[in-house]
């Protein structure tokens, strides 16, 4: 079998062997404890810009985050209980779909408009909008 203890973001556990993604970009600056999804291992870890710069080492207590996604190396099992692997990352409720949607003439619904600064609140456009350079949190 393939070897990923060498790649950055997905921590192979030790003791079952099942691949923990740390994904999304949550994970890539992060320090703290994580869990494997296959058997509850709290592992410490430091990611800086996407790279692993210390760990995974074994670790006690509860896990500050858990993978994004985790799977066995032969892909037939995958872990997606919220117990296991954390919720995915949005940039807007699901539930709460695009922004402004109108009627046309034929009285059909177009997901379409002019969006206003508040239609922007999180994006990187919304700093354009107002005037203020990026800063990316730290």
């Amino acid at each position: 079998m393939t070897d990923y203890k060498h790649c950055h973001l997905i921590l192979e556990c030790a003791k079952c062997s099942v691949l923990n993604y740390m994904d999304p970009f949550s994970y890539w600056n992060f320090t703290g404890k994580t869990k494997c999804a296959g058997c509850d291992s709290v592992y410490a870890v430091t990611y800086s810009n996407g790279q692993r710069i210390k760990g995974p080492d074994a670790a006690e207590g509860k896990p500050d985050r858990l993978p994004g996604f985790a799977q066995t190396k032969d892909f037939k099992t995958q872990y997606t209980s919220p117990d296991k692997v954390s919720p995915p990352a949005y940039a807007r409720d699901p539930a709460n779909k695009h922004g402004p949607t109108y009627k046309n003439v034929r009285g059909n619904l177009v997901a379409a408009g002019k969006l206003t600064a508040a239609d922007l609140q999180g994006s990187r456009a919304r700093f354009i909008v107002e005037g203020t350079p990026y800063k990316p949190s730290s």
